[in-house]
């Protein structure tokens, strides 16, 4: 697909900014400290701090508006859209209508920072949640865990144990989020049950516990 080329250049592009400001272009173990950069996030650079020159690890490590944050949240930038956006036409268009929201460059900045650490197993979830709460901040992750509470009450209870979501687009969003989320967990319990995926079971049971959890959610499919 010519589509996939593009998409393929486009990330190359914005990888290769990062080796540059890194100063790595030469270096033996350039992937090996990318590939960790990229799943990690900015503070994997301190397993790698002897292969760089002393200015050029200071800067890469303190620098909030250098070019390796700069070059680093471009590429998660066009990740985004591209790994999570392009089978989800929703998601492109959530982070187009969120690219100024007060906390867009915090979420960017965070997953620069850390990586996959706050993505959990469903980066798309992840990033919604992160963007709808705006008072989600990085207190919310470090110093109270908040957040990994809120990703358990979800993950759990589904949408309605968000009572305070009374924005019906913002619903709208969260729940798609949560589909996401749910699919490949539920899809997967449904067939090692052997249950068939008749009058449309498999889609009616996703959006049954994106909204309701677990618990409640599987109750459809029991009675069925």
């Amino acid at each position: 697909k010519p589509d996939n080329v593009g998409d393929d250049e486009v990330l190359k592009s914005a990888k290769d900014e990062i080796i540059c400001a890194l100063r790595l272009e030469k270096h033996k173990e350039k992937d090996k400290i990318i590939n960790d950069l990229l799943q990690n996030g900015r503070q994997s650079l301190s397993n790698h701090k002897v292969e760089f020159a002393p200015k050029v690890y200071t800067a890469a490590i303190n620098e909030n508006n250098g070019q390796l944050m700069k070059s680093l949240k471009k590429y998660l930038e066009r990740q985004w859209k591209i790994k999570y956006g392009s089978s989800n036409q929703w998601f492109k268009l959530f982070l187009e209508e969120y690219k100024d929201a007060v906390n867009y460059d915090s979420v960017l900045n965070r997953t620069a920072e850390y990586g996959h650490k706050y993505l959990k197993d469903c980066p798309i979830l992840s990033i919604v949640l992160q963007l709808l709460f705006e008072g989600i901040d990085d207190k919310f992750f470090d110093e109270t865990n908040a957040f990994n509470d809120l990703w358990c009450t979800i993950t759990n209870n589904g949408l309605k144990s968000i009572e305070n979501f009374s924005d019906n687009k913002k619903q709208s969003v969260l729940l798609q989020a949560l589909c996401e989320y749910y699919r490949p967990k539920l899809f997967e319990l449904l067939e090692i049950s052997e249950i068939q995926d008749e009058d449309n079971l498999y889609e009616s049971a996703l959006n049954n516990v994106a909204k309701y959890g677990w618990l409640q959610g599987l109750q459809e499919v029991e009675e069925r």
